[in-house]
């Protein structure tokens, strides 16, 4: 691997009269002139393409490769000045793809000797040499997977932690190493497939004190789109770190739990998530913080590292080795990918969420801009349908049957009350029996009672059918019987069982649970210091609250929720209580020291 070696220290030639030089002192000025300018690539500019190198499938069987240039790890440009067409059994490295589904296609500089020369002063063994040096690539395929973490880091990503390493799938999740209190920020899980991997599901669990939640819990979760044709993407899930003073430490200090679901398959593993993340108590402090860790040694990641062209998804056939897709700069290894700076000039990337919202809720849209990655984020806020509450009724009616002939008769009640007044109203009707084939057992029939008819039907309800008629303006209904076959005995029982949906919102409201937490649950703060709190109200729309301190003496919080401390040291409580509902409160604690 490449190393600070490679570049330091920078030496170059001292010229005076009468100085002898040899071949050491113009190989230090090659090194000198080379070294500088690779550098200089390296820092200024980054790893990765900087233009072409398209990799397309011309046939089954045959790649072509775009001509174009990039910049390695080490700063050094590798050239390919024309396309390039190869079978696949051409290319370096093809001998690997044996009862393989996918390979990786690779390039890599590359040094040739060109233009041998006799070399009359050569020491023994040393007669001949080359005159030039040319400067070209490597192309090459391999089935070995790439350094997942060493290939993050390279490319400016932190708190690298596999997840999960397997044949048909491979998680990788990173996390940045510092944020700003009470502001979101993003993980990214780098997902590496086969194009036969079944859709994938996971859901990720840890505990974590830096991170806003109800239970103290981050928990990510992904379900991919069955029509999901990409092979290698990334997901970013946004979280929001805690309104906390300056800290530092594990952001999932025990780890967490990876449930996974690949197909039919599932996978249930504890997992370390290496995180250790500093939380700046503003942005200030951040971009200080993050200045002085901005390291020489960081930039110059990468060494030895190709740059991965493209992922290739094989098929085997009577044989041979055919190129079902392509996947072209899979880790995105382009110029200038690389993040290096805390701001961006402008917006790159726009996300979006949804939020459902009770339906007595307005919409809203919140919007957050993350200049960690350059990315808006909206978050809408969408009401749910309206929701209704439903009175209901229960009631029987006994219609007396007609004497005689019964069969095909029909019968009806007279006009009655439903129970639930004018309005709309929807009715069910069952008829009450005696079943026979259960001991003569009380039953209620609904729907068609020609189901249960037969030798081997478990029941025996009399072959009728019922009907309602419903005037919703005098909020009667009138019940009718078809009577098909012969009923025994004088009459019979019908049930009805009636609702009516009703829009009384607020009597909807009043049944929601109000709820209420506060950030930070516990603050260490200076004498005569502040600190800001904030309070969620969960269940209302009234989203209000008051603020107040239990001990005399104990500082002040105005209606906002910042609090500044008292002068005398101590431990102070305070108190958020909910606009909506005076009995729901809750309380967070301030260390004064």
């Amino acid at each position: 691997m490449s190393s600070q070696m490679d570049y330091f220290p920078i030496e170059r030639n001292r010229y005076f009269y009468g100085k002898l030089l040899s071949v050491r002192d113009f190989e230090t000025e090659q090194r000198y002139i080379r070294g500088k300018a690779n550098l200089m690539n390296r820092l200024v500019t980054g790893a990765g393409v900087v233009c072409g190198l398209s990799v397309m499938v011309s046939n089954e069987s045959t790649l072509l490769i775009e001509s174009g240039l990039a910049l390695d790890y080490q700063g050094r440009l590798i050239a390919v000045e024309e396309p390039i067409l190869r079978k696949l059994e051409m290319l370096e490295g093809n001998e690997q793809l044996s009862d393989k589904d996918s390979a990786w296609l690779c390039l890599t500089y590359k040094e040739t000797d060109i233009e041998p020369v006799n070399a009359a002063g050569g020491n023994v063994g040393e007669a001949v040499q080359y005159n030039m040096t040319r400067e070209g690539s490597r192309l090459f395929l391999t089935t070995d997977p790439p350094a997942y973490r060493a290939l993050l880091e390279a490319s400016g990503k932190e708190n690298i932690s596999v997840l999960y390493d397997g044949e048909d799938l491979t998680l990788v999740l990173s996390a940045p190493s510092a944020v700003c209190a009470g502001e979101e920020f993003e993980l990214e899980l780098l997902l590496v497939k086969n194009e036969k991997t079944p859709p994938v599901r996971f859901t990720i669990e840890a505990e974590s004190t830096l991170i806003e939640s109800e239970n103290g819990k981050a928990k990510l979760e992904f379900q991919e789109d069955p029509k999901e044709k990409r092979c290698v993407y990334t997901v970013p899930f946004t979280l929001r770190a805690k309104q906390i003073s300056t800290a530092e430490g594990p952001l999932f200090p025990s780890g967490g739990s990876l449930s996974l679901q690949i197909g039919d398959r599932s996978v249930n593993d504890p997992v370390g998530l290496e995180a250790r993340v500093r939380v700046c108590q503003d942005r200030e402090l951040l971009e200080r913080w993050l200045e002085g860790t901005d390291t020489l040694e960081r930039h110059l990641r990468g060494g030895d590292m190709p740059i991965y062209l493209a992922k290739l998804e094989l098929i085997h056939s009577a044989g041979s080795v055919f190129v079902s897709s392509v996947t072209n700069l899979p880790f995105r290894q382009r110029q200038g990918g690389k993040k290096q700076k805390v701001e961006h000039s402008g917006i790159q990337t726009v996300q979006t969420s949804v939020r459902t919202l009770e339906y007595w809720q307005q919409p809203d849209v919140k919007a957050a801009f993350l200049p960690s990655n350059g990315a808006l984020r909206l978050d809408f806020g969408i009401p749910t349908p309206e929701q209704y509450d439903y009175t209901v009724s229960h009631g029987t009616v006994d219609l007396t049957l007609p004497g005689g002939l019964r069969v095909n008769s029909k019968i009806y009640s007279d006009e009655i009350e439903h129970g639930l007044g004018a309005g709309a109203v929807d009715i069910r009707l069952s008829v009450e029996f005696a079943d026979r084939k259960r001991d003569d057992e009380t039953a209620l029939f609904f729907g068609n009672a020609d189901v249960f008819r037969g030798k081997t039907s478990p029941s025996s309800p009399p072959w009728v059918e019922t009907a309602v008629l419903v005037y919703p303006e005098r909020g009667t209904m009138r019940i009718g019987l078809w009577l098909h076959d012969m009923v025994e005995g004088n009459r019979i029982t019908v049930h009805f069982f009636a609702q009516k949906p009703e829009r009384d919102t607020n009597r909807l409201v009043g049944k929601k649970q109000v709820s209420l937490s506060i950030t930070p649950e516990l603050a260490r703060v200076a004498c005569r210091g502040t600190v800001q709190f904030c309070a969620e109200v969960s269940g209302s729309a009234e989203k209000g609250v008051t603020w107040s301190v239990v001990e005399k003496g104990g500082g002040a919080i105005d209606e906002n929720g910042l609090y500044q401390a008292p002068e005398l040291q101590g431990t102070y409580e305070v108190v958020a209580t909910s606009v909506a509902d005076e009995t729901v409160s809750t309380s967070a604690f301030v260390i004064v020291e």
